[in-house]
């Protein structure tokens, strides 16, 4: 969201969110207290779930929710403001087969923001007298590699050990004894406590630590003495013990994904490449309870909750720093603390403004509108006046999943095309090339001579990267130093992806205010990126003066987009899926998509 690297590579680690980089991830300035509210639930009964029509707050953000709901949300969220409960509801559905709806009760992974609660348990064992913040690892592990023995817990829980991102996909079954053979063998990126890169891979090994100082499993630890005495009975990864029937079911791109548990855990919970950085599941309400240990009013003592969110290393982007499995920042609204997370599919987002004394925690299931990606959004809705909403479409009640599936696929333009998946009834429609995005987006003049030497300068750019050159960003950035800087940490993108295949332009747009990555710049040149196993989306962010700033990776997904709502047997209403929301009426016309200043057609 705010913490974008301006000197270096901004790498945003999606398979969606477990937000190996936090461009995703906002933060705040520490944790001063606002009084001492009992948080109470509202005026209304929110018992199964609820708006308190009395809070504009409230109001205003399930009026926000409501719309991106008719666009392919589904998930939950818990709302406290001045102390009570004004929102706590549920929206779309959980299991899209089974027609059970999304609630405040329905159970589902958190992702990231499980670094929190590691980042709370060394915290607890420092209190107690078992290890220090500034202990060594090679207290801990045996035969820790010379460039490695002087990392710190500290540096390990603000992501400033030198360790990468990951080490191997989340659903290896990979023991604790493997895992950190393999963690110590693997180059760092770079000198301990020289810089900053977010890194599962040095949670996990936090989490084999709590074990090890402990003498119990990372998730009996955080049960026993962490959750419990917070009142956390819904939180972990298997010993909570749910009914199935409360697990939310994942769908990525319109796709029934399942759940996270059945994606080879081992008995005990998931491998170390996802445990203690990720995979915990929880409930809305039991993240509201969480707050009351994160303000200093639980297991840990309030001095140890304000080391636990005070930030202490750059995160890149000014102001925007990393404290114990938070984001800190200063935003509009004033000091935050925040973190998100998710798996790609999954995601979440917690967020506290506390001398707002405003609280918030939503969770979703589907990556076509992704629960941690509507931080922005909420915030203007609860604060600022002159917010636009989404327009609030509604959909036919009569349209049929196999209409959606059956017109899936590219339909081409006379130059670019526009490829259909099936969300549900919806379509989402993906815009490649820059003729479809002049197009569909209502492109000016000036604006089309512009995107097209941006493009121009990008691919030139990509050309030189998919043939290793570190000279590929040269004369493109202000210091020529930070351009071959800049060009190795593509580079090793590049390396990490595994065979490169392709790299091809998909356009460019403008950032207008309150989309992505409108802090970051006027512009984005979208590329993707084929690998042999992976493909990407890069969005590579300019600043107004035409030079490079930075480069966000994310999934495929991540391009140019509308959510076609259907409205009638071939008639659709066309929603840009970030503001300025543009809306286009879309009809099917003998096989070809047809709107206002275009006509898209399938290959005979």
């Amino acid at each position: 969201m705010k913490s974008f690297h301006a000197a270096t590579l901004l790498v945003v680690r999606l398979t969606l969110f477990r937000i190996a980089f936090v461009a995703l991830i906002l933060g705040t300035a520490g944790c001063a207290e606002t009084g001492n509210h009992a948080h109470e639930i509202g005026t209304v009964d929110m018992a199964n779930g609820a708006v308190d029509d009395q809070s504009e707050i409230a109001v205003n953000i399930d009026r926000y929710l409501r719309a991106m709901e008719a666009m392919g949300f589904s998930g939950a969220i818990i709302v406290d403001a001045g102390g009570k409960i004004v929102l706590r509801k549920g929206y779309g559905l959980a299991d899209r087969q089974a027609g059970h709806p999304y609630t405040p009760a329905t159970v589902q992974t958190h992702g990231s923001i499980t670094k929190q609660m590691t980042g709370a348990a060394i915290l607890l064992l420092e209190f107690r007298g078992h290890l220090s913040v500034g202990d060594t690892i090679d207290e801990y592990f045996d035969g820790v590699p010379e460039d490695r023995r002087n990392v710190t817990i500290h540096q390990l829980m603000t992501h400033s050990s030198g360790l990468p991102g990951s080490i191997g996909r989340d659903n290896e079954p990979i023991s604790a004894e493997a895992f950190t053979e393999r963690a110590m063998a693997t180059p760092l990126d770079f000198e301990p406590g020289t810089g900053y890169s977010y890194s599962n891979v040095g949670y996990s090994l936090l989490g084999i630590i709590v074990e090890r100082v402990s003498g119990k499993t990372y998730e009996t630890f955080l049960h026993e003495e962490l959750l419990l005495p917070a009142g956390l009975a819904e939180t972990g990864y298997l010993l909570p013990d749910w009914d199935p029937e409360r697990l939310a079911v994942g769908y990525q791109g319109g796709e029934r994904w399942g759940r996270v548990h059945q994606r080879q855990w081992r008995e005990d919970g998931p491998g170390w490449h996802l445990r203690a950085n990720g995979g915990l599941h929880t409930t809305v309400d039991d993240m509201h309870r969480w707050l009351e240990t994160v303000r200093g009013r639980g297991v840990l003592p309030e001095d140890a909750a304000i080391r636990w969110t005070t930030g202490y290393v750059d995160e890149g982007g000014g102001d925007s720093k990393y404290a114990y499995g938070w984001a800190v920042h200063d935003a509009e609204a004033g000091p935050m603390v925040a973190h998100n997370g998710g798996n790609g599919i999954f995601s979440a987002d917690f967020v506290w403004l506390p001398e707002q004394a405003f609280f918030l925690y939503i969770q979703g299931n589907t990556s076509v509108v992704p629960a941690a990606r509507q931080r922005d959004a909420l915030l203007a809705a609860a604060f600022d006046p002159e917010f636009e909403m989404p327009p609030l479409v509604s959909g036919s009640n009569t349209a049929k999943l196999e209409t959606a599936k059956a017109r899936e696929g590219q339909y081409w333009l006379d130059e670019g095309s526009i490829t259909l998946e099936a969300d549900d009834t919806r379509l989402i429609a993906m815009l490649s090339g820059q003729n479809a995005l002049d197009l569909m987006l209502g492109h000016g003049e000036d604006q089309r001579n512009r995107f097209d030497g941006l493009n121009r300068r990008a691919m030139e750019m990509v050309r030189k990267l998919e043939a290793g050159r570190e000279d590929a960003m040269k004369g493109m950035v202000g210091v020529e130093e930070d351009a071959v800087a800049r060009a190795r940490s593509m580079l090793n993108v590049i390396e990490r992806g595994g065979e490169l295949k392709s790299l091809t332009l998909v356009g460019s747009i403008a950032n207008v205010p309150g989309s992505r990555f409108a802090d970051y710049g006027p512009w984005t040149t979208f590329v993707r990126a084929e690998f042999d196993q992976l493909i990407q989306m890069w969005s590579v962010l300019w600043h107004e003066d035409g030079t490079y700033r930075g480069t966000a990776i994310g999934p495929s997904s991540d391009v140019p987009s509308l959510i076609l709502v259907p409205i009638g047997d071939d008639r659709y209403t066309g929603v840009r899926r970030e503001p300025p929301w543009d809306t286009a009426d879309i009809q099917f016309v003998d096989g070809c998509l047809v709107a206002a200043d275009l006509q898209a057609c399938r290959a005979p």
